[in-house]
């Protein structure tokens, strides 16, 4: 075990003597991810709001007046033109309307993404909506009917989610798929160092030829590459849970609401899953990248292994945003990184049962092993080794 110690305390070491390396893995996702997080969303919010709030112009042919003046109460400023739907195309007016045989035909510029444009287009089809609805009103008053015939019953929705379900919010999907994206980012810089690194700067084969087993070099190796991926995680982790709770505080004092995040809200034993599930799954990658940084013949060749492994890690968190739609299996929670993705989604909303972390742990535990007996394979074989 002293062995194990020295080359894992020997690769931490070179990796926390580059400052600029640890912050860039270990602080920097705190700060930024609250702003990736609530950045994008607050910016947006003030956008519509803003957007709202201003009278645009609108290119109108042939409109009665009546309709005019339901454009100018929607805080919309009408302006007469031969060609609307030319002039929105030519970006001259944000919206257009033409009146023609009793039909509104409302053009606006809308496969562009989320535009001022299509606020505009929004806020006529409203003052239109709203124009039809008093004449409807209109006429039925004039034969008498009630208005109220045209709303026999309402329809209420009421969220009926478990309240850890409701707690969570996003962070079900958010939690894993950052997870996943530290945990790689973190773990290569020590796994991609600790071997195609020591092969270009030749300190490889020194080590090597010490009276050391080779499982005790790729254990080492692997265990430094774990701490360095935990570590990376952690530090997400808590860039997002400062995220959550800070956006959830700034959007509940301007009275806002913002369908993003969650509370983390876990008891001592489900925090305790938490981590050793991220422990279980920082141990299989760093297993993975550690087989794959030996099997590369440069520090840039590695690179290129490890950036599409990243892709192939993060393809099958991509399809947890789609679990409502699937009947989870039994068999489910033996696929990799799938079964990790699905236990800290029921973790964090309290779901999770003893079968399903069994499961997930031992598997992931299985599989770490025989990434690691890879690891200890490539050691064994000098062609791999020695190649450069």
């Amino acid at each position: 075990m002293r062995d194990i110690y020295r080359i894992f305390w020997k690769e931490l070491v070179q990796v926390f003597r580059d400052r600029k390396l640890v912050f860039s893995t270990l602080i920097l996702p705190v700060l930024l991810m609250p702003i990736f997080m609530f950045g994008p969303s607050l910016v947006l919010q003030r956008l519509l709001q803003g957007a709202q709030e201003r009278k645009q112009e609108v290119a109108v042919l042939n409109l009665p007046e009546e309709a005019l003046r339901a454009l100018e109460q929607a805080g919309l400023s009408p302006k007469a033109h031969p060609d609307p739907e030319g002039a929105v195309r030519e970006g001259k007016y944000p919206v257009g309307v033409r009146y023609e045989q009793g039909v509104y035909r409302v053009y606006g510029r809308l496969a562009g993404g989320l535009t001022e444009g299509q606020v505009a287009v929004s806020k006529v089809q409203g003052a239109l909506q709203a124009l039809k609805e008093a004449k409807v009103a209109e006429a039925l008053a004039q034969r008498g009917i009630p208005h109220q015939v045209l709303t026999p019953f309402q329809v209420e929705v009421v969220d009926a989610s478990p309240e850890g379900e409701k707690r969570a919010g996003l962070l079900g999907f958010l939690l894993p798929f950052f997870l996943v994206v530290f945990v790689l980012s973190g773990g290569q810089v020590v796994a991609v160092d600790a071997t195609a690194g020591e092969k270009e700067k030749g300190t490889l084969e020194a080590l090597l030829m010490a009276p050391v087993p080779l499982w005790h070099l790729a254990l080492g190796k692997t265990l430094a590459t774990v701490a360095m991926a935990l570590l990376s995680g952690i530090s997400g982790l808590v860039g997002l849970a400062l995220a959550a709770e800070f956006g959830g505080r700034l959007f509940r004092e301007t009275g806002q609401t913002l369908e993003l995040g969650g509370q983390l809200t876990l008891d001592g034993t489900s925090f305790l899953a938490l981590f050793l599930s991220a422990f279980l799954l920082a141990l299989f990658m760093g297993a993975v990248m550690v087989s794959l940084g030996l099997f590369a013949r440069s520090f840039k060749e590695a690179q290129s292994y490890v950036v599409p492994l990243q892709l192939l890690a993060l393809l099958p968190l991509l399809f947890l945003q789609f679990r409502g739609f699937l009947e989870l299996q039994t068999w489910h929670y033996l696929l990799p990184l799938f079964n990790v993705a699905l236990l800290m989604d029921a973790l964090l909303k309290g779901s999770a049962s003893p079968l399903q972390a069994g499961l997930t742990w031992g598997s992931t535990l299985v599989y770490a092993g025989l990434a690691l007996l890879v690891a200890v394979r490539v050691f064994s074989r000098e062609e791999v080794v020695f190649r450069n």
